[in-house]
């Protein structure tokens, strides 16, 4: 595959879920015009949207001048996407196996590995990154 045919979108927002939107609506146009179905661009806008969410609100320590990085790449048969915080954690929690359904939150991990065909996170210098893949069928 030549380098010509990759799309990438990138942004770098102030961790306030007032930004959520903007990365979802971008990530959304992308896959459609990566022609992905709408199914799968409604999984992938969901899975980046609580990846975002998480990044805001616990990988932030100083919300005041922390910033969450979002990278989307629409290859010809794959859309990559990564999201980055300025997260002190040392590791994500594990995937839970059943939630509780009564909580209202804790399910945005299990959700970004079954949305998406790759999962996979890890601690960098500044922070976690989580790094997710969904394939174009």
């Amino acid at each position: 595959m030549e380098a010509s045919l990759s799309r990438v979108l990138e942004f770098r927002i102030p961790a306030d879920t007032r930004y959520i939107g903007v990365v979802r609506h971008g990530i959304r146009s992308l896959a459609e015009s990566a022609g992905f179905t709408r199914e799968d661009v409604s999984d992938v806008e969901v899975a980046v949207s609580e990846a975002v969410t998480n990044s805001v609100k616990h990988g932030s320590p100083d919300q005041d001048v922390a910033a969450v990085v979002v990278k989307c790449h629409a290859l010809q048969d794959c859309l990559v996407v990564e999201v980055e915080d300025e997260s002190e954690a040392a590791s994500i929690p594990p995937c839970p196996e059943l939630c509780d359904t009564r909580e209202e939150s804790g399910r945005g991990v299990l959700m970004m590995h079954s949305l998406m065909d790759e999962f996979e996170n890890c601690r960098t210098e500044h922070g976690m990154r989580i790094r997710m893949a969904k394939q174009r069928h």
